[in-house]
């Protein structure tokens, strides 16, 4: 779905690096790889708000381990309704329980 690739790219550009850069995902592999991330680690949880956003999802299960990329798409949804006018519902998480 082109749309997802489309939607990252635009949600990239509202989306600043030091906000990127505190996810636990980033942190770990960056610091496994001899201080040389990649750019996809950065890139990766903003095509996941894409996905999110794109069907204008109102509750995402998710499990713990996901949180802090559910609250990255809450903070861009936020952040484009606030520039651009309510258009993205702000996910909500559901819980699942292994």
């Amino acid at each position: 779905v082109p749309e997802h690739a489309e939607l990252a790219w635009i949600l990239g550009c509202l989306t600043n690096v030091p906000r990127l850069l505190r996810l636990p995902q980033w942190k770990m592999k960056h610091a496994s790889q001899n201080n040389e991330g990649t750019v996809g680690l950065l890139t990766y949880p903003v095509l996941q708000a894409a996905d999110i956003l794109l069907y204008k999802s109102t509750r995402v299960p998710v499990g713990e381990d996901q949180i802090l990329h559910l609250e990255l798409a809450q903070d861009i949804a936020q952040h484009f309704n606030k520039k651009y006018g309510e258009f993205f519902p702000v996910p909500k998480a559901i819980l699942s329980e292994l």
